[in-house]
């Protein structure tokens, strides 16, 4: 499988592996759902020079948060395993960033382990609940769609580490996993994913879930300034949620409604009364 996609990977763990499919696995448990997810980000990759390790613990415990939040779901703790060279200097900030990240939604960084290694390697896992879990399959023709804030944090904080702009950087890096508004979509959306991997792929993933496609309409989406449509749309890392719910379900909440759900699967962008096909793409994390 050497030669085949991230996304291709993943579903092809997915086929192989229950309870595969979904930001968490689900796990009944005790009259309630337990909620489970893991991440691994990694120097290379996932961490510009300029990031500071406060940013780094942060992001690493706040991307697995967000999956807890892209279910619907209350997060109940976090571990995190660390390797890394050398450890002098790097883990108090490291640790202190993880543990801001868990206060801000409620909950807290119970354990881990630390290794060594040739490169930094970040390990989070969170523990969560959730009633009713919101998963991707559910979405219905004429169900309307939603985004939870502006499009292309990361995209700009790239761009600005690249400059030397590394405070406003690391300030966009961190982001707030979305759980307070993941909590009040519970038993209203009709699916849901979070937006790590691209507006564009994070569609096709609900589409392929849901058996349904999606018309969005560009002008409608909300964007950090300074950012371009295409790179919104393309490039992923946001971590703002992204969901289908009926039309007039919703309670008053900080979303923004940027298409509908057709019957006929695939993705659009309705441009000038003309549908324009949107490719399979977004972020992946490369060799």
């Amino acid at each position: 499988m050497g030669e085949l996609r991230e996304w291709e990977l993943l579903e092809e763990l997915g086929r192989k592996v229950s309870g595969c499919g979904d930001d968490c696995a689900v796990l009944p448990f005790a009259g309630t759902q337990l909620l489970l997810t893991t991440d691994l980000l990694h120097q290379a990759s996932d961490f510009p020079p300029g990031t500071t390790p406060y940013t780094m613990g942060w992001r690493a415990v706040a991307a697995s948060l967000s999956d807890i939040a892209a279910m619907a779901g209350r997060p109940l703790a976090v571990v995190m395993a660390a390797s890394a060279p050398d450890w002098e200097g790097l883990f108090p900030e490291l640790l202190a960033g993880a543990q801001a990240a868990c206060r801000l939604v409620g909950t807290e960084l119970v354990g881990g382990d630390l290794d060594f290694s040739e490169e930094l390697f970040l390990v989070s896992s969170a523990l969560g609940e959730a009633d009713r879990p919101v998963r991707r399959a559910g979405a219905q023709p004429g169900d309307c769609l939603f985004v939870t804030g502006p499009l292309g944090s990361t995209h700009l904080a790239l761009r600005l580490f690249s400059q030397g702009k590394s405070a406003r950087a690391n300030e966009l890096f961190r982001f707030v996993p979305r759980v307070t508004e993941g909590l009040l979509l519970a038993g209203e959306a009709t699916s849901m994913i979070d937006l790590s991997d691209s507006l564009a792929h994070s569609l096709h993933l609900l589409s392929r879930a849901s058996r349904v496609g999606f018309v969005v309409h560009p002008e409608k989406i909300p964007l950090v300034p300074g950012v371009e449509l295409e790179e919104a749309i393309y490039f992923g890392e946001d971590y703002e949620l992204l969901f289908t719910a009926r039309p007039g379900a919703l309670p008053p909440g900080p979303w923004t409604e940027i298409g509908q759900v057709v019957e006929e699967p695939g993705v659009w962008l309705s441009q000038q009364g003309k549908l324009r096909k949107v490719p399979d793409r977004g972020w992946e994390h490369g060799p």
